[in-house]
């Protein structure tokens, strides 16, 4: 792929860590376009002189070189890894809409998901039975109505949702913090080649840069920027799932957040957006679904094989509307693990909650 000189100009000044993203702008906006920077540079010294010091200012006046850039990116692309610049065709559209949208991206896989309808699955690196379980559900039935899968590739729900999109055979979008030589964490390498050979994994660090702390909030903007809405499974009050749930309504994405246990922290952020009025409720997939017109179709090969515990709840339920507290005695289960079952049943489409915290089986097995 050909660039610019434009395009050129930018990944040139984007190359420079040491700046932040207002002087990036501020640089390149001292220039009518952005290749004047290539033969400018030293006519605007005073003016760059007030952004930067004079050090880096020697130092990108001496690396100030078509030649040196198109060495750059022929370096970067022999590792595999494309670039696109907030000046060059293929670029997101979408990010295009948000305050702060990244002058270069460098990527592996399909680029043209980001033009794809999609959502955001995040949540907490500690993932409950109970999250994990969720995620896999809500994601198999995104990815079977059309979505694509958007997350950080951390651990946690993280993970689940790009592999349970896989598995799905449905399109997912990593966004990492560091460079895309620089995956963390390092236990998931192998799914990130995985998810560029089948989808996207996307950064706007260049090779090189390790995944310090604070990038991981910063490319947060991304993964919303890119969604229609942003899906939070749990998250602690403090975690990174709370920087996209902001990012999110800053940009007008819809929020979706499953409620969980007021005794585990992990839940804690979810419920605390629930009580603020910050996002949806969702309990099944047509929660999301009908803010978008969409319906799921279940397919046909519906798995309903059980675990003894949730086979123990089924007896109980039988051809008949059973309480929650007849469940509770009967089945003998703990209350925690008794609510994370009849969730996952719920989703499964086996059983459904009625009013009085009542509840009915749905799936009936043939004899």
């Amino acid at each position: 792929m050909s660039f610019s000189l434009d395009e050129k100009a930018i990944i040139l000044i984007d190359y420079f860590e040491e700046l932040t993203y207002k002087k990036k702008q501020e640089i390149i906006g001292l220039f009518c376009a952005p290749s004047n920077i290539f033969n400018n540079l030293k006519n605007k010294k005073e003016e760059l002189l007030s952004i930067i010091d004079e050090k880096l200012y020697n130092n990108i006046l001496k690396n100030c070189s078509e030649a040196i850039v198109d060495d750059y990116i022929k370096r970067t692309q022999k590792q595999g890894v494309s670039i696109t610049t907030i000046r060059s065709d293929d670029y997101p559209t979408k990010l295009l809409q948000i305050d702060t949208p990244p002058f270069v991206l460098y990527y592996k896989g399909d680029l043209s998901l980001v033009d794809t309808l999609a959502i955001s699955v995040v949540g907490t690196r500690k993932a409950t039975i109970y999250g994990k379980t969720i995620t896999e559900n809500f994601t198999k039935q995104l990815v079977e109505t059309g979505f694509t899968i958007i997350s950080g590739l951390a651990l946690g729900i993280d993970t689940v949702a790009h592999k349970t999109a896989l598995e799905n055979n449905g399109k997912t979008i990593s966004v990492v913090a560091g460079g895309l030589d620089n995956i963390y964490p390092t236990t998931n390498f192998n799914l990130s080649n995985e998810i560029a050979n089948k989808g996207l994994v996307l950064s706007e660090q260049r090779l090189g840069i390790k995944p310090d702390p604070w990038l991981f909030p910063v490319r947060n903007r991304i993964m919303a920027g890119l969604s229609k809405g942003v899906l939070i499974v749990e998250a602690k009050e403090k975690s990174g799932a709370m920087h996209t749930k902001n990012y999110a309504l800053d940009y007008g994405k819809d929020v979706f957040v499953v409620p969980g246990s007021i005794l585990s922290p992990e839940s804690r952020g979810c419920n605390d957006i629930i009580a603020k009025g910050e996002g949806k409720i969702v309990q099944d997939i047509d929660d999301i679904l009908e803010e978008y017109n969409l319906v799921y179709n279940k397919k046909e090969d519906e798995d309903f094989t059980f675990t003894n515990e949730e086979k123990l709840i089924i007896d109980v339920i039988k051809d008949r509307e059973v309480s929650y507290q007849e469940i509770l005695i009967k089945t003998k289960l703990d209350t925690k693990t008794l609510n994370s079952l009849l969730t996952t049943l719920s989703f499964r489409g086996i059983i459904k909650k009625l009013a009085g915290n009542f509840y009915c089986l749905i799936y009936r097995k043939e004899d």
